[in-house]
């Protein structure tokens, strides 16, 4: 008996070692998984800070903000004038579209826009029934919006929510201006996701719009709740980041003026100043 508690009391002490030796390695392989970890984390960080800092992008093609504002300010002078050069000025913006890998929008836009190319202008409008009348003017003012949406919708699918706050501050926009731009910026991608949630939880339910009363409910008035508690956390959140603070910040993303930027805004004005030319020469 003694014989046999000396063994175990042997193997037990050179288990023991053995234990700490194997818990020892598995807290360095462990340890140095971390420090790997985290030093491509590092790395990655800095990459993305030289990218910015450095005005690299992944779509090169892709302006700036502030060009995009610029450009949609001079196709906005587009809806009170038919100009000469307004398919020009379309190809222009769906290139870049294009260029960016907007493909279904670029395929959307040519669609609609070949389809509304048929509709007669104003003065021969005149001459058809009231009620057709009215749906080809709505037509017609499709049509002339359509530059201003190509690019508005160029600035909010190719810009980012920081971008466009860079680019505010830049341009030294009110505060009062600049805060709930935003708040609404980070609100309307936030609540598009909440529904298209709480869409698809209703169509697993057959809960579809062929019962508007079911519908309004469940679906409804999940969006106004959530809705609230979007707009309460986003506003939280600014307020966290000292946004309403009026001392100077910094910015992560970097807005810089690259070569693309002075092609897109020097291509669409001198089409449009063409355009002006054009008109004023048959005059």
């Amino acid at each position: 008996m003694a014989v046999h508690m000396r063994i175990s009391t042997k193997n037990e002490s050179i288990s023991a070692p053995s234990c700490e030796a194997n818990a020892q390695v598995a807290a360095d392989d462990t340890e140095r998984a971390n420090i790997q970890a985290s030093a491509h984390e590092t790395v990655q960080s800095a990459a993305e800070i030289v990218r910015s800092f450095c005005g690299l992008q992944a779509r090169p093609f892709n302006p700036n903000p502030i060009s995009k504002c610029v450009v949609l300010v001079l196709a906005g002078l587009c809806v009170f004038k038919h100009l000469p050069t307004e398919i020009p000025l379309f190809i222009t913006l769906l290139a870049f579209l294009y260029l960016n890998d907007y493909r279904a929008t670029v395929l959307k836009a040519l669609i609609v826009y070949t389809l509304l190319s048929f509709v007669p202008n104003f003065d021969a409008l005149s001459s058809l029934p009231d009620v057709l009348k009215i749906f080809l003017c709505f037509a017609l003012v499709m049509k002339l919006f359509m530059l201003p949406y190509l690019a508005g919708k160029f600035l909010v699918k190719g810009s980012s929510v920081s971008a466009i706050l860079s680019s505010l501050y830049l341009l030294k926009v009110p505060q009062c201006v600049s805060i709930p731009l935003a708040v609404m910026f980070r609100f309307f991608p936030a609540f598009k996701e909440e529904s298209a949630a709480i869409t698809t939880a209703m169509r697993i339910r057959n809960i579809s719009k062929r019962h508007p009363a079911r519908y309004l409910e469940y679906v409804f008035v999940p969006l106004m709740i959530v809705s609230c508690n979007l707009a309460d956390d986003i506003t939280k959140a600014a307020e966290c980041k000292a946004i309403s603070n009026p001392g100077t910040k910094t910015r992560y993303t970097t807005i810089r003026f690259r070569v693309v930027d002075f092609l897109y805004m020097g291509i669409v004005a001198a089409l449009i100043a063409g355009g002006i030319a054009c008109l004023h020469c048959a005059i």
